[in-house]
């Protein structure tokens, strides 16, 4: 018998089909990469099965023989297009790898068929060549295709994936078919090849693709059925058959008694397993109604939004076993942008936020519909896809499968985010409908939970403002008994040298008027007059020193210097005190220092008041450390340690305030030098004073106050080579 009138037939319906799929994606507008990958196959589909058609016996040898030669060409071009539609709907990374090699490989075929056209048999078995090509980029795609679907974290890539492996089978078939050596099977293989083009044309113009595996279950369902009532009606006629001579009932008596005994069966076996496989098709067997009244009634009194997210994510994972979930409270910016805030309730989930864009579409979407909003659409949709790349990947970085607007009166409240389902299924039209009314409910709760949240919010700023409040009323206490304390100390540090200048002048005046007035004695007498005077002298002077900080008027003349001989100069008037009072003095790494550029007379002026800071808050036998060393290309550091009693906290920002001083006034003493004999309180404001003039700045560290452990203090001052009028250019670590 002729087969060839059949394949024929065959033939031209495949090519119809063809072409008729090759015409729809032709006419649509604005076509994806997608589409336009799927027009070149399908029109090397049409090529491919004109070719196979023409291997007939019907038409002349030479046009036979060049359809055979040609057909395992297209067979090639056809997989390699495959894979590169294939590389392109599943967004793999190596699709210009694909589409470079195939391509090539395929026109390396084409040409040395053309080459040897003429040659028969032709030197090179082309037609295995080509076939073991084939076989091998097919066991590529298969693989790809595999791989991807075991990969997909997300239920609705997996099910792209699935969808792509089914529409692969026919289309491979159709392949494998065409390039066996003859018969009908020949043929068949453009019908297969057409039954995996419709699919194919389906997946690349929506994407939004139906579930497979829901589809899959729906085809079980109607294969158990039939059988069984296949099964029940096939026990009726057959029981008709033996019964009918052995039982005294006439034939059509026993088929009735037969089929009412089968109805009776039939119809609670139908009933058990028709919702057996709807539990298995919808994928959870729960009563909405009843969860979502008991939801309701749990989330009535919360008011905490982590308690709230919860709550939430813990009533989903009950129902559809969601392994990840959070809350994406959406806050306002003030501006015209959303920021969502991520609040874990399920999972690891990411705690960064995010602010969308006012032009986002992503926005628009979930502002503008109600609907749920799935990753999916956020990774397909062409709208959505035109999103800042920054939103798109805050979003796959969340790992979430779906998004479920919350409102409340109308307005966006926040975002219901959850993973995948326990199944590893996409969420069908019941699960959504339950979430989006799920979704509905949180909206009072999770907007009560907000305000609370803000009076939380508020009253914690409040708190800490109370406590600026109180801290900076404590200051002003301290300053205020800082300043009382000092007119104490200024008045006897004034009455005391004046009181020395009145006796002495006092006692001058009567030795001149008795003219008994020896050399020896005036010298003596004038010796005791200066030394008050020079004191007076330093008082009033630290005073106007501290009323031109305070005005902003320190006069500063920069000019070259080292810093080792300044600091040389600095000490010198303290020697013999460190000598009394056998306070060992150590000083290093000053010559590291380069050539500075500074006022000399006022840094030792304030390296002479850290100095004799030290000397008065050190024990007798303790030791001061003077230090140095480089900072970066612009900056150096001078160190002054003490193993003295120690600086509070408290004090630590307060002593370098005008007129603060540590410890009781009765501890006030006119010496220089003297264990615990605070001055005035103006030598470390003056010192801060004059390293920030140098455009420096100035802190102490101490561990505290403790007469009895003396843990020291040290000053640190960060000074520049250049000194400049501005603040102080070297940030301190972990100050900013």
């Amino acid at each position: 018998m002729e087969i060839w009138p059949y394949m024929a037939g065959i033939g031209i319906i495949a090519g119809l089909g063809h072409l008729t799929l090759f015409v729809l994606i032709l006419f649509r507008r604005d076509k994806m990469m997608g589409e336009r990958l799927a027009l070149l196959y399908l029109g090397l589909g049409l090529l491919w099965g004109t070719a196979v058609i023409l291997i007939a016996p019907v038409f002349p040898p030479a046009v036979a023989e060049l359809a055979g030669r040609l057909a395992p060409v297209l067979v090639t071009a056809l997989v390699v297009t495959q894979l590169v539609l294939t590389c392109s709907f599943l967004e793999v990374s190596w699709l210009s790898t694909a589409a470079a090699a195939g391509g090539t490989w395929t026109v390396i075929l084409l040409l040395a068929t053309l080459y040897f056209l003429g040659a028969t048999p032709p030197p090179i078995p082309l037609q295995q060549v080509a076939q073991g090509g084939w076989a091998v980029i097919a066991a590529i795609l298969i693989g790809l295709l595999a791989t991807t679907l075991v990969r997909s974290r997300l239920a609705l890539h997996r099910n792209r994936a699935l969808y792509w492996l089914l529409t692969t089978v026919p289309l491979i078939a159709g392949q494998a078919f065409s390039l066996l050596p003859g018969g009908l099977l020949r043929g068949t293989g453009t019908l297969f090849h057409l039954a995996g083009g419709i699919i194919l044309v389906r997946g690349v113009t929506s994407y939004w693709l139906p579930n497979i595996k829901a589809k899959l279950r729906s085809l079980l369902r109607l294969f158990l059925l039939f059988v069984i009532t296949a099964i029940l009606l096939l026990g009726v006629v057959l029981g008709a058959e033996r019964f009918s001579d052995q039982l005294p009932l006439s034939h059509t008596s026993l088929v009735v008694v037969l089929a009412v005994i089968a109805a009776l069966i039939y119809l609670p076996l139908y009933q058990w397993l028709q919702r057996l496989v709807n539990r298995l098709l919808a994928g959870m067997g729960f009563d909405p109604a009843q969860i979502l009244r008991e939801y309701s009634q749990t989330i009535g009194a919360i008011l905490n939004l982590d308690q709230l997210a919860r709550t939430v994510l813990h009533t989903v994972a009950e129902v559809l076993g969601v392994q990840q979930g959070a809350l994406l409270v959406a806050i306002d910016t003030g501006t015209e942008k959303l920021r969502l805030q991520p609040i874990s309730g399920l999972g690891r989930v990411s705690q960064v936020p995010v602010e969308l864009d006012p032009a986002s579409p992503i926005l628009a979407r979930i502002l503008e519909d109600d609907d749920p909003l799935f990753q999916y659409e956020v990774e397909q949709h062409p709208g959505l896809q035109k999103a800042a790349p920054w939103e798109r990947d805050w979003l796959r970085d969340l790992e979430m499968e779906v998004y479920l607007p919350i409102r409340s009166q109308g307005d966006l409240i926040g975002l219901l985010a959850l993973g995948p389902q326990g199944t590893g299924e996409p969420y069908d039209p019941r699960a959504t409908e339950f979430l989006s009314t799920l979704a509905q409910q949180t909206g009072v709760a999770l907007q009560n939970a907000r305000l609370f949240e803000s009076l939380l919010d508020r009253n914690a700023r409040i708190t800490e403002l109370n406590k600026s409040l109180r801290a900076a009323y404590e200051r002003l206490e301290r300053l205020d008994q800082g300043k009382s304390d000092f007119l104490t100390i200024a008045s006897h540090e004034l009455r005391t040298p004046l009181t020395q200048m009145r006796g002495y002048l006092e006692v001058l005046i009567d030795m001149a008027q008795t003219e008994t007035l020896p050399q020896e004695q005036t010298l003596s007498l004038a010796e005791s007059i200066a030394r008050p005077t020079r004191r007076l002298e330093h008082i009033i002077g630290a005073m106007i020193d501290a009323s031109e900080i305070d005005a902003e008027g320190l006069t500063l003349h920069f000019a070259p210097a080292t810093l080792e001989s300044t600091m040389r100069t600095a000490l010198k008037p303290w020697l013999s005190a460190l000598k009394e009072r056998s306070i060992t003095l150590t000083v290093w790494g000053l010559e590291d220092i380069a050539p500075i550029h500074a006022d000399t007379e006022r840094l030792c002026q304030a390296f002479s008041n850290l100095v004799s800071n030290g000397i008065k808050f050190t024990p007798d036998g303790g030791r001061i450390t003077i230090g140095a060393h480089p900072l970066d290309d612009e900056h150096f550091k001078v160190t002054i340690a003490d193993t003295g009693v120690g600086i509070s906290s408290i004090d630590q920002e307060l002593i370098f305030e005008k007129f603060y001083r540590v410890g009781s006034v009765n501890l006030h003493s006119s010496g220089q030098s003297k264990f615990k004999g605070a001055g005035p309180g103006l030598g470390l404001p003056i010192v801060r004073g004059v390293v920030e003039g140098h455009g420096g700045c100035i802190w102490v560290e101490s561990e505290g106050c403790d007469e009895a452990q003396c843990p020291g203090s040290t000053f640190h001052i960060v000074l520049p080579y250049e000194a400049h009028r501005d603040p102080c250019r070297w940030k301190r670590p972990g100050n900013g």
